[in-house]
């Protein structure tokens, strides 16, 4: 998080932007595949140590691509001193979104809208 932001990717031919992270690929945690992905997709290099686990969320899938998604969400504060992500891999843009004005937004996944949003208004962070 940046703020009151958060890091939102594209992929290719999609609609919706998503939260950076992907499939655990087989003998990762959560966290390494947090901690992969993000460097894939943005090409950010995250400490686990700047990781707090949010929580786990099932959501529904936002490009149509599955019925659902369990995903684990872990929070970051941006540190000034970190360069911008750059979209790689299959990521066309990114974008920092407004949690205090993304409900609107078409294009926001329910996994933000109905689930993220939602958990960090209840533990005081929004």
């Amino acid at each position: 998080m940046r703020g009151r932001t958060c890091l939102n990717v594209r992929k290719r031919g999609a609609d919706h932007v998503i939260l950076p992270g992907g499939k655990i690929e087989p003998g990762e945690t959560p966290l390494d595949a947090a901690i992969r992905e993000a460097c894939e997709e943005t090409r950010l290099v995250l400490d686990p140590a700047d990781l707090t686990h949010l929580g786990t969320f099932d959501a529904p899938a936002a490009n149509r691509d599955a019925d659902g998604i369990r995903c684990a969400v872990y929070l970051c504060h941006w540190r000034d001193s970190w360069p911008e992500p750059v979209p790689d891999s299959e990521i066309v843009e990114y974008e920092w979104t407004d949690l205090d004005h993304c409900h609107d937004d078409a294009r926001q996944a329910p996994l933000l809208l109905e689930r993220v949003i939602p958990a960090l208004q209840q533990r005081g962070l929004l």
